[in-house]
């Protein structure tokens, strides 16, 4: 009998079945950046495939370089930008085409200025940089909006910059030392968190930095904030001295809630676009560890990843990648378990799964059954489009297929 529509010949001929994410091991792995700097800021595009380093002072005054890669961590290579000088922060636009990088002080100890990248990191410019001793910086999603806070060891203001850092602009929020920022999808939203050596508060700004309001966040000494695309789902995390916790806000700062992640000393938060995952990354001065919650903050698991000094972390736009600096130490990179999906599309099976895999060297696989032997590689070329790979499967006219994500 002849199926009536694709799902029953799914069921009754194909029977195509997905064995899934198999043979993986571990979910994470130590990327090949060199482990002899001090990494301080790292940046990811959405799709967690491009991802850019900045190292600081080495203590001797000599500096360090920054890093980029364009297979999520596989391979780094160094880009052209100075080295003698202490880079303190990085951001990045969701296609990791436009970047900004900060200077904390030069090699005479001057304050720094803001460079600028328009070509993913092939070549860097520092027009019209003011100087500060910056602290944090952040991008839009274009990266036409910038954002650079100072330390408070300069003039305390933070910055804003509507033409891709052509030119700057002081914005009203108050002189202080300031930790972190971070900015919308569209630039209108920003948010500001101060290190706790001025009133330890959390400020936001919803007209592109023209007016500020002090939060309702607790005054703590804070030493990182992240947000939503949108702006309106935020975390902040604060170090010694302070709560040692982990907030979230649901409401753009309206209103903050204590989260059940473990007491530490935070180093770095990131989040998914839509403000349901979060990660957060303990400095090295607690347990060490970097945790993920799922469900917007309110339950915590720890990652599988070695207890170290981490300084910051960077997300894809959906959550599921996520890589991480330390301070002194490497980069690692971690990713959930991809998911493999079967498609009907003009009337053929299409199976499709997360480009960021083939980081880790998994590769489709096919088998008639279920066993752990005899998985052959798809020879069907895959597509890549928009970060998803998808491929048409092959299919039988009797009995079962099964596909899964695998090592070869």
């Amino acid at each position: 009998m002849k199926p009536k529509n694709p799902a029953c010949r799914l069921a009754a001929i194909c029977a195509i079945l997905l064995a899934g994410f198999s043979s993986f091991g571990q979910s994470w792995y130590q990327t090949s950046a060199a482990t002899n700097y001090d990494w301080l800021s790292l940046a990811s595009s959405a799709d967690g495939s491009k991802l850019v380093v900045v190292a600081g002072d080495d203590g001797f005054g000599d500096g360090g370089p920054i890093c980029l890669s364009t297979n999520s961590g596989s391979t780094w290579a160094q880009a052209g930008a100075p080295t003698h000088v202490a880079w303190q922060a990085v951001a990045a636009s969701t296609n990791g085409a436009i970047l900004l990088a900060a200077v904390n002080q030069d090699a005479e100890n001057h304050p720094g200025l803001l460079y600028t990248s328009t070509n993913s990191g092939k070549t860097w410019k520092a027009p019209a940089s003011p100087s500060n001793f910056w602290a944090a910086v952040a991008a839009s999603a274009d990266g036409a909006v910038l954002v650079a806070a100072d330390s408070g060891s300069g003039d305390g203001f933070i910055y804003f910059s509507t033409n891709y850092g052509k030119s700057w602009s002081v914005t009203t929020a108050p002189g202080d030392f300031w930790a972190a920022v971070c900015v919308s999808a569209d630039g209108a939203n920003l948010v500001a968190a101060d290190s706790g050596y001025g009133d330890g508060l959390i400020y936001t700004s919803t007209n592109e930095g023209t007016t500020w309001t002090p939060t309702t966040a607790p005054s703590n000494p804070w030493t990182t904030v992240a947000c939503s695309a949108d702006g309106s789902k935020l975390v902040a995390a604060d170090a010694a001295l302070g709560d040692d916790l982990v907030y979230t806000s649901p409401d753009a700062g309206a209103a903050w809630i204590p989260t059940s992640a473990p007491i530490n000393q935070w180093g770095s938060v990131t989040c998914s676009s839509d403000g349901t995952q979060f990660y957060a990354a303990d400095s090295g001065y607690g347990d060490g560890l970097i945790y993920r919650s799922t469900d917007a903050g309110a339950n915590w698991t720890s990652l599988s990843l070695p207890a170290s000094y981490w300084t910051s972390l960077a997300s894809s736009a959906d959550g599921s990648k996520m890589a991480a600096a330390s301070s002194p130490g490497g980069i690692c990179a971690w990713q959930a378990n991809p998911v493999l999906t079967l498609n009907w599309t003009s009337g053929t099976f299409v199976l499709t799964w997360p480009n960021w895999s083939s980081a880790a060297g998994l590769v489709l696989q096919g088998n008639s059954g279920l066993a752990t032997t005899n998985w052959l590689g798809v020879t069907n070329k895959p597509l890549l489009t928009n970060g998803i790979m998808q491929v048409v499967a092959p299919q039988r006219l009797a009995g079962s297929l099964f596909y899964r994500l695998a090592l070869p």
